[in-house]
């Protein structure tokens, strides 16, 4: 199974007052983890949109914050995937505390492909994976 792990170092930029991590943080490093997996198994993103005119959007987001990721640490964001049809892709996402291991936040993301506005039926042929 094919598993994406990215870091992230917790910026300024990504927290709010209390200096932990802003909840949309979180959905910020969950996508660059799911375009990180989709480039593992060969699909580029750019490629796919501009050769194709498909873009890939999220249609259902099931998250559970569990921790908070504080300034200055390092989180890892582990992507895998439940499932693939010929509609659409489900996401596995976990956002880890790096030193300490502690799942911080998961995510259940689902995905479909769309071209010109209608969702295409041949998911599993675009990510190679039939």
């Amino acid at each position: 199974m094919t598993k994406s792990s990215l870091e992230f170092k917790v910026q300024y930029s990504d927290t709010d007052s209390y200096k932990v991590a802003w909840h949309g943080s979180y959905l910020r490093w969950m996508e660059a983890g799911r375009v990180d997996w989709l480039y593992l198994i060969g699909v580029d993103i750019k490629k796919l949109d501009e050769d194709f005119n498909t873009v890939m959007p999220v249609v259902d987001l099931q998250i559970k914050y569990l921790k908070s990721a504080k300034l200055l640490e390092d989180v890892i964001v582990e992507t895998t995937v439940d499932e693939i049809t010929n509609l659409y892709i489900i996401f596995d996402q976990k956002v880890i505390n790096k030193k300490t291991n502690e799942i911080l936040t998961t995510a259940k993301v689902k995905g479909v492909a769309v071209k010109e506005g209608k969702i295409l039926r041949n998911l599993k042929t675009l990510l190679n994976k039939e």
